[in-house]
């Protein structure tokens, strides 16, 4: 991080307390040269982006802790090992969006810019510790799918509890080492403490602009945002290309076209990829610094918790069933399906 750009967003920190204090005028040159102000002192992106993330923050939350709520009063999901995926997913989530929306509601309603200190370093260890545990846990969801079409014989003695208890825990684990060394980086790069940043989030581009020696922060973002990237295209191509093929083998007996598979796999590569466009995103700013795009980027973390449980819960009819016995409905039977319909069966749109 250069003098200039550091002296340029520090001039854009300042102007938090100065009109908070009401010490000195703020100049229409000045907020313009800065997002959050000019965000600010415009009412329209005001109340937009008000409404935005108050649309995505109660969305997420209705539908996480509905779905939730529904996993964990059905016996027989509570245990199985998609479901524990999934209810790991639902938490992370939760947990994101209580991170990032009240602070940026606070900031933009009370029009001051949050103060780099132990809220902000805290605020970014628990952002980066459930983005983290919320992308390896897809990953993980992506995985088990692999297992249960390709080696749907010894799915039960590979996907234990013991195992599965073990993978998240894993999970945490991981996520945890990554948002610890980002406070270590930062703690040991000469922080700036007391300053007041130029945003409304703790994100690790808000933050890199408070360090006196940022290379090794920046360095450890881009590799670990390579690495997620990478290993996400390797996982989602080997796997769903293996359970695409094995489609193809259950339904060429019978001379019938894969269009369930296609369409299925076509639908889960997008929820994939709008599970990766906010790294993705981050990644692709971190070489154009000059530009704020702090608030875009915090809307985008903001959008994968309200599609997750649609994408990975209601579309399930098991789930849909478990919802509606939450509710007080009566379940009605089910149809027997024979075992090469059982694996074509897991790439509908209800499975």
């Amino acid at each position: 991080m250069n003098a200039e750009q550091w002296g340029h967003n520090a001039a854009c920190a300042n102007l938090s307390s100065a009109s908070f204090n009401g010490t000195q005028p703020l100049f229409l040159t000045d907020v313009a040269s800065c997002q959050f102000w000019s965000i600010v002192h415009n009412d329209v992106l005001l109340y937009v982006s008000v409404v935005l993330i108050v649309i995505f923050f109660s969305f997420s939350l209705v539908v996480n802790i509905y779905l939730l709520l529904g996993l964990e009063n059905s016996e027989a999901l509570s245990w199985q090992p998609r479901y524990m995926l999934l209810k790991n997913l639902i938490v992370s989530d939760l947990l994101q969006s209580l991170t990032l929306a009240p602070s940026m509601l606070y900031c933009l309603l009370c029009r001051q810019t949050l103060s780099f200190g132990a809220w902000c370093l805290a605020q970014l260890f628990v952002a980066t510790l459930v983005i983290i545990t919320s992308l390896l846990t897809v990953f993980f969801m992506v995985l088990e799918r692999f297992v249960y079409i390709c080696h749907g014989i010894h799915y039960l003695s590979i996907m234990t509890n013991v195992r599965m208890y073990i993978c998240l825990i894993l999970i945490w684990l991981l996520a945890l080492m990554v948002a610890a060394s980002r406070i270590f980086l930062v703690m040991s790069g000469q922080p700036r403490l007391g300053h007041n940043i130029p945003g409304f989030v703790c994100e690790p581009g808000v933050v890199q602009v408070q360090i006196v020696f940022s290379l090794r922060f920046e360095m450890f973002n881009k590799a670990t945002m390579v690495t997620f990237l990478l290993f996400a295209v390797f996982v989602f191509s080997f796997s769903y290309g293996r359970m695409y093929q094995e489609a193809r083998q259950a339904l060429q007996p019978f001379q019938q076209d894969n269009v369930c598979a296609r369409r299925t796999v076509a639908f889960y590569l997008g929820i994939f990829v709008l599970q990766l466009i906010p790294s993705a995103f981050k990644f692709a700013t971190m070489f154009h610094e000059e530009v704020d795009y702090h608030l875009l980027l915090v809307l985008l973390f903001m959008v994968p918790p309200c599609v997750n449980p649609l994408a990975y819960g209601f579309r399930n009819r098991e789930v849909r069933q478990a919802l509606q016995h939450l509710r007080g409905i009566r379940m009605t039977g089910r149809q027997p399906v024979s075992d090469w319909t059982l694996s074509v069966s897991a790439f509908s749109p209800d499975s």
